[in-house]
């Protein structure tokens, strides 16, 4: 029978494998970089894996180490919502969410019942919106941002990179479509103005001669509907596509991918220690985005 690790080196390893580095886990845990070794070399030691391998300036997540990082996440995410149930009654515990209307329609509502399931005296309480939640006017508890991860006076933790490739739905254009990049200017593309198509097409090499014009959406949810409603080409964001891919609404038109310089960043104030409930909740989401990260390799 293995001997488990100490339950605060268990934390370490989930901070470590969440940012795929040691310096940010000790930043995040305010704790030196030489703790946070230490802990992982006390778990590598303790159950016989190797964990974390160097891939340049990151340390990165053997399989070994995903493995269980998955299975840690969720385990500290549910004693994390015990121990909330036995210090709060299910009228007291709510947590508010603050996210972009397409992230709340197409990443988090289709995995709020697995939230519910396990905290059913959690209420969530989402509020979708283009404009930053301000925390304590908007009495908001914990925000899903996409940018740099720099927010005065917040706290905020990676929770997935963001790509975009070109999809269509399967009916566009009576099913006959191109999926040659360079051709893609002759269609009818549908436009993202924070994501412009100059953008997939300079990663790609494509040089473009004229300008790109098309029906254009500042809401990102419109465009995906846009395009399920074959009405063009959009250029589809990874965090949000997966589902639509996968029940045949939209096909992937290339298999290049361009790596955005924005993240998705889990953000709340400082000492979120104290709200059980958002702290549940927050590493729930880590959990799921981890999980949706193998699923995709």
């Amino acid at each position: 029978m293995v001997r488990l690790p100490p339950l605060e080196a268990m934390r370490v390893f989930e901070v470590a494998a969440r940012h795929g580095s040691y310096s940010r886990a000790a930043e995040e845990l305010h704790i030196t970089h030489g703790a946070v070794s230490q802990r992982i070399r006390q778990i590598e030691e303790r159950v016989g894996i190797k964990l974390f391998e160097r891939m340049g300036h990151r340390m990165v997540p053997t399989p070994d180490g995903r493995r269980l990082y998955d299975r840690v996440a969720r385990s500290l995410a549910e004693l994390t919502g015990a121990l909330t149930s036995l210090r709060s009654s299910p009228m007291d515990a709510e947590v508010t969410v603050s996210l972009l209307p397409v992230m709340a329609a197409r990443w988090l509502l289709p995995r709020l019942p697995r939230f519910n399931e396990h905290y059913p005296h959690i209420h969530v309480n989402v509020k979708s919106d283009r404009q930053l939640a301000n925390f304590k006017s908007d009495k908001v508890d914990i925000a899903l941002r996409l940018g740099t991860g720099t927010w005065k006076g917040l706290h905020a933790i990676r929770l997935m990179d963001e790509e975009i490739f070109p999809v269509c739905s399967p009916r566009y254009n009576g099913g006959q479509f191109t999926r040659d990049p360079s051709a893609f200017v002759n269609e009818r593309l549908l436009i993202d103005p924070n994501v412009p198509w100059s953008t997939w097409f300079k990663s790609l090499g494509v040089q473009i001669d004229r300008k790109i014009v098309g029906n254009s959406f500042a809401d990102a949810n419109l465009l995906m509907e846009a395009a399920i409603d074959g009405q063009g080409i959009a250029l589809a964001r990874r965090s949000v596509t997966r589902a639509d891919l996968l029940n045949g609404k939209l096909v992937r038109l290339s298999d290049h991918n361009c790596r955005l310089p924005l993240s998705h960043f889990l953000v709340h104030p400082p000492l979120l220690e104290s709200n059980a409930p958002a702290m549940a909740f927050r590493d729930w989401m880590l959990a799921e985005a981890m999980e949706g990260l193998a699923l995709q390799h």
